[in-house]
């Protein structure tokens, strides 16, 4: 009787271990977005306060300067081909930047934060935005494709075969075929477009200081 009391326990304890992570992933999912900002703004008050200076974005001469915009504005254009073609929760979105990577919002995503990296040029902030953001974003790509998967079945599946996450391997033929300002709009880019100008603006005033 204690034996199969002491293996039933390790059974429960073995189903609640699985559960306990899914409730920890969920929370951080949920406050992804508060979370990245909470970081980035510790590593900026940081980095003011051991005296890094960052690049000027309007110096040309600079390569980690003009790196850095062109990062940015990279990162803004790809978010803005996405964010203009996807039809949220309507259908499974295949076109445009869809066509050959299935997370391009978060591609652009990251290609912003890394311009901002190589404009303030300190290696702490590249460590955190390839690490801990990072894995933030996979568990709510991970949550996603969850969702997509149960939402869309064969079409999904399919999708997966011939797409590939984050790294493309082809080029889409007809780019902005599918694209709507509407869904812009709707999709609310224009906060991300407002949110990164500001911070450009941010870091140059920092950079006059």
């Amino acid at each position: 009787m204690h034996s199969l009391a002491a293996v039933d326990s390790a059974n429960s304890a073995a189903q609640q271990t699985p559960n306990r992570w899914e409730a920890i992933a969920a929370w951080l999912v949920k406050r992804r977005v508060r979370l990245t900002v909470i970081i980035f703004v510790a590593l900026m008050a940081e980095d003011v306060i051991v005296g890094v200076r960052p690049h000027d974005l309007f110096d040309v001469r600079d390569p980690e300067s003009m790196a850095g915009v062109a990062l940015i504005a990279l990162g803004l254009a790809i978010r803005s081909w996405a964010a203009g073609i996807l039809r949220k929760s309507r259908e499974l979105s295949t076109s445009g930047p869809y066509a050959i990577v299935r997370n391009p919002l978060y591609v652009g995503s990251f290609l912003v934060m890394g311009g901002f990296c190589s404009l303030i040029d300190d290696f702490e902030n590249i460590f955190f935005v390839m690490g801990p953001i990072a894995g933030l974003y996979y568990l709510q790509v991970l949550h996603e494709e969850r969702f997509l998967s149960r939402t869309f079945g064969p079409q999904w599946d399919e999708y997966v075969r011939s797409v590939p996450r984050f790294v493309p391997r082809r080029l889409p033929s007809a780019p902005f075929a599918d694209w709507s300002r509407r869904e812009w709009l709707g999709n609310r880019e224009y906060r991300a477009f407002a949110a990164v100008l500001l911070g450009m603006l941010a870091v140059q005033v920092w950079h006059w200081v």
